[in-house]
């Protein structure tokens, strides 16, 4: 059962548009550590000469955001709504994203506690800063992706350390892309919602319900971002809302633009 409740979690890859669409070279590498564990996505991109902001959108997951050329990081938590981070024009970046459920050693905060927040990576736990010189100094985003596997990996995150409630709970989510209220949630996983809502604080840092919704628009933008064959009706039906409307609505509270603009920027990066 468990490696079944894993190859959902594993499969989950959110996405943020503007780390892809308004910045350079960017590229991304989803690994994973070790085997029925979650996936980490690594990711790369350099700022252009002038820009200095790019917005991040709702993805319940955590990043660690290292800037390769001042060496310095930050770990940003799970956001609730959209919201601007301010980088540095010409600068390169090295991200890490991975799921709340793999757990991290040494915290000094709560999970919940980053939520919204973004916090420097020494104040979170204390990392060699000449491991860290070594990753950000390495010629090559790949080079850079087996670095921190090797020597960070270990000592950054628990290995599988989540409860089985929690991996049932997501296993659900996935598997209904979103579409399950709070009450079947307690009912698949045989424990209350007072007490499922507790260890979702927890161990994900916001509630089953807004994770649900998360989900549900990380699965919406994917089918947008991802493919071309699909139209906004399939997007509609395939996730469970109602209508345009209710579509367009969720892209507005979780994004920075709705699902025609999102189509249109990537017809235009295509085609440029």
């Amino acid at each position: 059962m468990i490696s079944s409740l894993n190859s959902k979690i594993i499969s989950y890859l959110p996405s943020q548009p503007d780390f892809e669409f308004q910045t350079d070279y960017y590229t991304e590498q989803k690994v994973r550590i070790k085997p029925n564990q979650p996936s980490i996505l690594f990711y790369q991109f350099k700022m252009g000469e002038v820009s200095s902001q790019i917005s991040v959108i709702p993805d319940g997951c955590i990043d660690i955001l290292i800037n390769c050329d001042q060496h310095y990081g930050n770990i940003c938590g799970s956001v609730t709504k959209s919201r601007v981070i301010n980088l540095l024009p010409k600068n390169s970046y090295f991200g890490i994203r991975f799921l709340p459920c793999l757990d991290i050693k040494k915290i000094k905060f709560g999970i919940k506690d980053l939520t919204d927040k973004e916090i420097s990576l020494n104040e979170m736990f204390p990392v060699n800063t000449n491991i860290l010189e070594r990753v950000v100094t390495e010629e090559s985003f790949m080079k850079r992706v087996n670095l921190f596997i090797e020597i960070l990996g270990s000592q950054i995150f628990e290995i599988d350390k989540s409860t089985k409630l929690i991996k049932q709970a997501l296993y659900n989510i996935y598997a209904t892309r979103g579409n399950i209220t709070i009450t079947q949630l307690a009912e698949e996983v045989g424990y209350s919602t007072r007490y499922l809502r507790k260890q979702f604080e927890d161990h994900i840092g916001i509630s089953p319900k807004l994770f649900s919704q998360i989900v549900r628009f990380q699965s919406s933008l994917n089918m947008l971002m991802r493919t071309t064959h699909f139209t906004l009706n399939d997007v509609i039906y395939e996730n469970g809302y109602y209508d345009q409307a209710h579509l367009i609505h969720e892209f507005r509270n979780f994004g920075c633009m709705t699902p025609y603009q999102l189509t249109g920027q990537k017809s235009c990066l295509k085609t440029s």
